[in-house]
């Protein structure tokens, strides 16, 4: 828009200026026009006008060019108005939305709201409408975003069209008629002028050449020279109108159209090289803005868009980010369709306090039912990946009910054999994987009574499996005919009973009471097989092993052949560097497990040598920093004269290799009683992750505050490696020999459990879960080797996913980018249901081919059902706070109803913002011409009347 203003009255303030000023204008006028009428007083009345007029035009024009009129171009910016829909996309929008069997879900009824009902069409006659997703770890996702259809969006008004729409008054500059009127006029009063100049010069002129006449009585004829005289002037007069009108109306014209030359205006000649220019652009720029160019309108699949996917329902963080993004003063409203559960980010009212802030409404559609549907689940299941035959093992499943009231459910424990890799039969539908296990048995069965306040139930079951080979098992409830959904109601999960024997390597730095009970123990069980190395064995001994070495092992196929190796205060000095790398090779590549039993023998010379290279590589093994002083100042104790029990961490409950008896209950009251210990090894502190199981608590051994470390343990690598302060487990067999038994049957199994879990010597398959959420991103890594033992250097490896389904599905696997030694290879994968899942990874060439194999188990998040309610009170109250309206959906018929409400309540608040532009120069510099030429003129005109007139 243009817009012209006077610069000078934007400086001057304060009435007393104005009056001053104004005084000052007419005080000079009145003193030109008195002076003039004195100075001209003998002359006739028209020349005295033509005088004055001439004089204060000049003036006027002086005055005038003071005020200093401009010309700026000021931009409107019309910012549309702006409504934001949120969709809450978490799992409890999968839940029907009422108690009725053949109700839809809540995200179909979000669905139809938005695409049945044409909401979004109905709100983008009038704002501008952008759709969010809600639940995602990122923040709100944008769908979709549309103007109004009346407006682009954020507009402004061309420049060129506000002047040529404000300037239409003073000149209809058209191809047909470039020629502005008001400079035909113009021209016109100037061709009067002078033609009015040139008439009253003839007849002054002819008047002067003209003898006087006398009349009869000899006087001259005044009453014919005052005529002529009046002629005269009045001619004068007309021409000084005219001229300072067409000077003013051709001058108006050149000033403003400052893209026009003089010659153009007056029609001599084209238009400017500057407008060529300008139109050139203007017309250049019209095929870019050209309906034609326009991309076409994306399709949404909205279905996709909306899938109940999340694990939670962040509603106060997305309404925080919602109002941080957008402007508040267009905002005319948030709409937040939602059953209204916020568990998690920031709570509620932090975004209510925001939106009350900012004045913005919030319209919340509430969606489901207010009084939660009746259903039962199997939220969780947790089985070990491998067993061994006749180990016991527990099955422990989290069970979950909503509801008018209790229920009494009977759930079953199912086992069947695992041939859904092999067979490659059709997935089995939803219904049927909810209600049965294809040739499953019912090993036990329970009954529970579920709460149905969401409340989580736990539930135990104990299998001794004697079958070897994979299998499968579920646990399945009995769900009451009411039951709203079927499918949640059995978990599955895969696990393998193994029946190779586990090797163990045991060296010892003599021949100790706990090396000897260990020994034996190991050698009885049929399930291990035992090589023994007693360093001070001399040659023909005998010992109860399966194999008697005499040397470590040489070769990193004879050790890696082990799972675990338990050290009895080993004499570390027979152990050379070579073999030291061999065990941390075993350790970080053959995920192998290590016990390491501490000494009064060889243990302190550990660290005797603080410089020695390999001790420090032994010291690395070892989840603990050994003390580098003596007995007095902390280095342990020896032959100690009483006995005292170990005070066990929290880490110990959870420990079961620590469960000597049935429960943990009952084996820590074991250890208190029988458990007792006599010496200890020097311990500054815990390495950074390991895990302290117990203390030794004599209050007289406490260095900086803190006890002795007895046990520990910490993770190498992929190996485990397990610490113990002294030899003297052998005292828990005064309460009976199976707790030792016991105790040193679990440790070793559960240091080589990585071992048990590895299919082969030729590499591991790691996941970054065993246990995930629905959704939730899978990480594979697989560490490979060659049948050299060396990294694997193929440019991709393939692996199976075999999904709780039934289905199978290729994954591609690539040399991970951060692994400089090769041999490393990643992938991943999405949890799509909740289940069992299994990689499985195929290694080696046809004559010696393993499968490595991983699982994950996948489950629904707790959060978002734990609630499956509709928040009424909390939704109404983000309505009422904000002043907006709360508007819940109890059935489809209600949506039109919704829509209806939503968007007569909204109404638009587009904002426009003024933007002044900078003065235009040319436009000053012509009106500086152009009142340059009128005073020149006036004065000029004014001069020569005065001359002729024999003025002074």
């Amino acid at each position: 828009m243009i817009v012209y203003e006077f610069a000078r009255t934007a400086s001057i303030d304060g009435w007393w200026i104005w009056a001053s000023l104004l005084i000052g204008i007419i005080g000079a006028l009145a003193v030109c026009a008195f002076y003039y009428q004195r100075d001209a007083a003998e002359l006739p009345r028209p020349v005295r006008w033509t005088l004055i007029g001439l004089r204060l035009t000049a003036i006027l024009a002086i005055v005038f060019l003071f005020f200093d009129l401009v010309r700026r171009t000021e931009r409107r910016i019309t910012r549309p108005s702006e409504v934001v829909v949120l969709v809450d996309t978490s799992q409890s929008m999968s839940l029907p939305s009422s108690g009725a069997m053949d109700s839809p879900s809540r995200t179909q009824l979000a669905l139809d709201l938005l695409q049945q009902s044409k909401l979004v069409d109905t709100f983008d006659d009038e704002h501008r409408t952008s759709v969010y997703a809600i639940g995602g770890p990122g923040g709100p996702t944008l769908i979709s975003t549309s103007s109004p259809e009346n407006d682009d969006g954020e507009s402004g008004d061309d420049n060129t069209d506000d002047s040529a729409a404000n300037d239409s008054s003073l000149a209809n500059a058209t191809d047909e008629n470039p020629t502005s009127p008001f400079a035909l006029f113009g021209l016109f009063c100037l061709s009067v002028f002078a033609i009015a100049a040139l008439l009253s010069l003839i007849v002054g002129g002819a008047a002067s050449l003209r003898p006087a006449k006398s009349d009869e009585n000899g006087t001259t004829n005044a009453n014919a020279s005052t005529r002529r005289g009046e002629t005269i002037g009045w001619m004068l007069l007309v021409a000084a109108i005219t001229m300072v009108t067409g000077i003013i109306s051709l001058g108006s014209v050149y000033m403003v159209h400052t893209d026009q030359s003089f010659s153009s205006i007056v029609g001599l000649g084209d238009t400017s090289e500057s407008n060529a220019d300008d139109s050139s652009d203007e017309s250049g720029s019209q095929p870019d803005s050209s309906d034609t160019n326009a991309p076409e309108p994306v399709s949404i699949d909205w279905e996709t868009a909306l899938a109940a996917s999340q694990a939670q329902s962040p509603i106060g963080d997305a309404l925080r980010s919602i109002l941080v993004d957008h402007d508040s003063t267009t905002l005319a409203g948030v709409v937040l369709v939602t059953d209204g559960q916020n568990n998690g980010g920031t709570p509620l009212s932090s975004a209510l306090a925001m939106a009350r802030r900012d004045e913005v409404s919030l319209y919340p559609v509430g969606l489901g039912s207010s009084r939660p549907p009746t259903n039962v689940r199997v939220v969780d299941l947790e089985a070990p990946r491998r067993v061994y035959p006749g180990d016991k093992f527990v099955v422990s499943a989290v069970l979950q009910a909503t509801g008018e009231s209790a229920m009494d459910v009977d759930v079953e424990l199912i086992d069947a054999l695992d041939n859904s890799a092999e067979e490659g039969a059709a997935p089995a539908s939803d219904d049927e994987t909810s209600t049965r296990l294809p040739g499953g048995q019912v090993l036990e069965s329970q009954r529970v009574r579920l709460e149905p306040d969401a409340t989580l139930t736990g539930i135990r079951f104990e299998i001794e499996p004697q079958t070897v080979g994979r299998r499968r098992l579920g646990v399945r409830i009995v769900a009451p005919p009411e039951d709203r959904n079927r499918v949640d109601d059995m978990q599955t999960a895969r696990y393998e009973v193994v029946a190779r024997k586990l090797k163990v390597l045991a060296i010892a730095g003599g021949p100790t009471r706990e090396y000897r009970f260990v020994r034996n123990l190991l050698f009885r069980d049929d399930s291990v097989q035992l090589d023994v190395w007693l360093q001070t064995g001399r040659s023909g001994i005998s010992q109860d092993a399966d194999e008697l070495l005499t040397t470590f092992p040489e070769t990193a196929e004879d050790l890696f052949d082990y799972d675990a190796i338990l050290m009895f205060d080993p004499d570390w000095s027979a152990i050379d560097s070579a073999s030291l790398d061999l065990i941390d090779r075993f350790l970080t590549q053959q995920a192998g497990g290590l016990v390491l039993v501490a000494g009064p023998v060889y243990h302190p010379k550990i660290t005797a040598k603080r410089g020695d290279a390999r001790s420090s590589q032994i010291n690395g093994f070892f989840p603990v920093n050994l003390a580098t002083r003596g007995p007095l100042l902390g280095g342990g104790r020896q032959g100690g004269r009483n006995a005292w029990p170990l005070e066990f961490t929290p880490e110990a409950a959870s420990a079961e290799f620590l469960w000597v008896a049935g429960t943990a209950e009952q084996s820590f009251e074991i250890w208190q009683d029988v458990g007792n210990v006599y010496d200890y090894v020097g311990v500054k502190s815990a390495k950074p992750g390991a895990k302290v199981y117990a203390y030794f608590s004599d209050p007289t051994t406490e260095v900086s505050g803190s006890l002795p470390i007895f046990l520990a343990s910490q993770f190498y690598g992929a190996g485990r490696v397990y610490f113990q302060g002294s030899g003297e487990m052998w005292r828990l067999r005064a309460a009976g020999d199976q707790y030792f038994d016991s105790y040193y049957t679990k440790l070793v199994r559960w240091v080589s459990e990585g071992r048990l879990l590895r299919d082969s010597n030729r590499g591991v398959l790691l996941v970054d879960a065993t246990r995930a959420m629905v959704g939730q991103t899978v990480t594979l890594r697989a560490v490979l080797v060659d049948d050299q033992f060396q990294p694997l250097n193929e440019p991709f490896v393939t692996a199976k996913l075999l999904s709780p389904d039934g289905r199978i599905k290729d994954l591609r696997l690539t040399p991970a980018a951060d692994s400089p030694r090769g041999g490393t290879y990643t992938g991943n994968f999405v949890a799509t249901k909740s289940g069992g899942y299994e990689v499985q990874l195929t290694v080696g060439d046809a004559l010696d081919e393993q499968i490595l194999r991983q699982t994950v188990q996948v489950r629904l998040p707790t959060s978002e059902l734990e609630r499956p309610r509709r928040a009424d009170d909390e939704l109404l109250q983000l309505a009422t706070t904000t002043r907006g309206q709360y508007l819940p959906v109890n059935d489809a018929s209600s949506i039109a109803n919704v829509v209806q409400s939503l968007t007569t309540t909204i109404q638009p608040q587009p904002q426009v913002t003024v933007l002044a532009g900078t003065p235009d120069r040319p436009f000053g510099e012509r009106r500086n011409a152009m009142l340059m030429w009128l005073i020149a003129s006036v004065l000029t005109f004014e001069w020569i009347t005065r001359r002729l007139h024999r003025l002074a």
